[in-house]
């Protein structure tokens, strides 16, 4: 059987343990990352890779858009936002589009409907 390597982005849970030993709660949200665990279970064919080219595509167009409009933000309003604060709600907005299309291309996969 061979490995799906989508299974690994679980391990990034583990930097919500350091949400319960430092002040900084904001860590806890990496717990979400639990949900990519069921993808060692899953056998990587064609149409997988597919939903995941596609919803990898979805998540880093979203990711752009998210990024241009931060940076906007921050340079037209700097006290609205902070820099740090730009990067991070980027990132969180990539992996939350990809994530989500994920699964509703699977959930379409699974009821058989075309795209």
């Amino acid at each position: 059987m061979k490995l799906n390597y989508l299974g690994f982005l679980s391990l990034l849970a583990l930097l919500g343990m350091m949400g319960f030993t430092t002040e900084n709660r904001a860590l806890l949200g990496f717990w979400g990352f639990l949900y990519y665990i069921r993808y060692f279970f899953i056998t990587a064919d064609e149409l997988f890779v597919q939903n995941v080219k596609t919803a990898a595509s979805i998540g880093f167009f979203a990711g752009i858009a998210a990024t241009g409009l931060a940076f906007a933000l921050r340079v037209l309003l700097p006290s609205l936002i902070a820099g740090n604060t730009v990067l991070a709600t980027t990132y969180v907005v990539s992996v939350f589009y990809f994530t989500i299309a994920l699964v509703v291309l699977e959930y379409r996969e699974q009821r058989g409907c075309s795209k």
